[in-house]
């Protein structure tokens, strides 16, 4: 390795280079893994440049305030992992060759990655995305119908495709959901999708002759598919302009997927001002962490809040 007093910027290039080279030749990583570990390495040879600090020089203090710097930046705990990883990869290295005596990383603990936030819609994408599906046609309605009942009470959409006429009770403004291992829970429903829900059982429903007892139906009179109330919202996210992905399946791309307008339910509950039980208990988690944490609130409690603070239903 070159000597210790080369030029900073000269010897974080060469030592990156030779670190490159073994991990291809020696330990033949793939193309893409080594641009990943070059992109993670980049961070921290910038840092070190802009302080004009030679590779030797990076000790445990200097690495803990390299790894602060990249939390100071906005860097998510995954990220900081990645740069952590791939610098304790090129010490290790170093380590190896006899370039330095120590590993600055060997007592820096490993930060938790934790699990990434969901993705959510804001309220206008939300209100977008609703307003998508016309009520012209039977199936068109049947469409803006899924969408309400997805966004306005959080279910999920195996539980919402398998929701039955005699769970719907548009008078006193609820809907009665069969959950994950047969719990039963209660959701209140706002005037606005009571509403549109209404107009799609009793105007366009009965056009498309449903032969099964379940609120939503296809082309054919049957129960609405999971496979096809998945088509149904990715349909709509395109029209609205909501979809980023390249259509490929491949990862990176940004999906809009049932489960975002069930994150998308809560959080808009909780920026309202809900109760956080009372969106847990809308939601029907039945962990034992959350059965056990949160207490029981009576559907009145729970209506209250909802009318308060979901975007469909709030006072105006």
């Amino acid at each position: 390795m070159e000597a210790l007093n080369q030029d900073p910027s000269d010897a974080w290039t060469s030592a990156l280079e030779s670190w490159k080279d073994h991990l291809a030749l020696e330990r033949g990583l793939s193309e893409r893994t080594l641009e990943g570990y070059g992109r993670d390495l980049a961070k921290l040879r910038e840092w070190a440049l802009g302080r004009n600090l030679h590779w030797s020089a990076i000790d445990p203090s200097r690495i803990a305030a390299f790894l602060a710097s990249l939390a100071d930046a906005g860097l998510g705990p995954r990220s900081i992992a990645r740069a952590r990883s791939a610098s304790a990869n090129f010490f290790g290295y170093l380590l190896r060759e006899g370039d330095v005596e120590e590993d600055p990383l060997a007592e820096q603990p490993v930060p938790k990655a934790g699990r990434p936030l969901p993705r959510i819609l804001s309220i206008e994408e939300a209100l977008a995305l609703l307003a998508t599906p016309t009520e012209d046609a039977p199936l068109a309605a049947r469409d803006g119908a899924l969408l309400e009942l997805l966004y306005a009470t959080g279910m999920r959409v195996s539980e919402a495709v398998g929701l039955s006429l005699s769970h719907w009770h548009p008078t006193e403004g609820l809907v009665r959901v069969a959950g994950k291992g047969g719990k039963e829970r209660i959701v209140p429903v706002g005037d606005i999708s009571i509403a549109r829900l209404e107009r799609w059982i009793h105007t366009h429903r009965p056009s498309l002759s449903p032969r099964c007892d379940k609120l939503l139906v296809n082309h054919r009179g049957d129960a609405l598919s999971r496979v096809s109330a998945w088509a149904i919202l990715n349909k709509h996210a395109w029209t609205a302009g909501l979809q980023d992905d390249d259509r490929t399946g491949k990862k990176g791309g940004h999906r809009i997927h049932p489960h975002v307008l069930r994150h998308s339910f809560a959080t808009h509950l909780l920026q309202g001002g809900a109760d956080l039980r009372a969106v847990q208990e809308m939601l029907g988690h039945s962990s034992v962490t959350t059965t056990e944490i949160y207490t029981h609130l009576d559907i009145s409690t729970l209506r209250e809040i909802h009318a308060t603070c979901h975007p469909r239903a709030r006072a105006r």
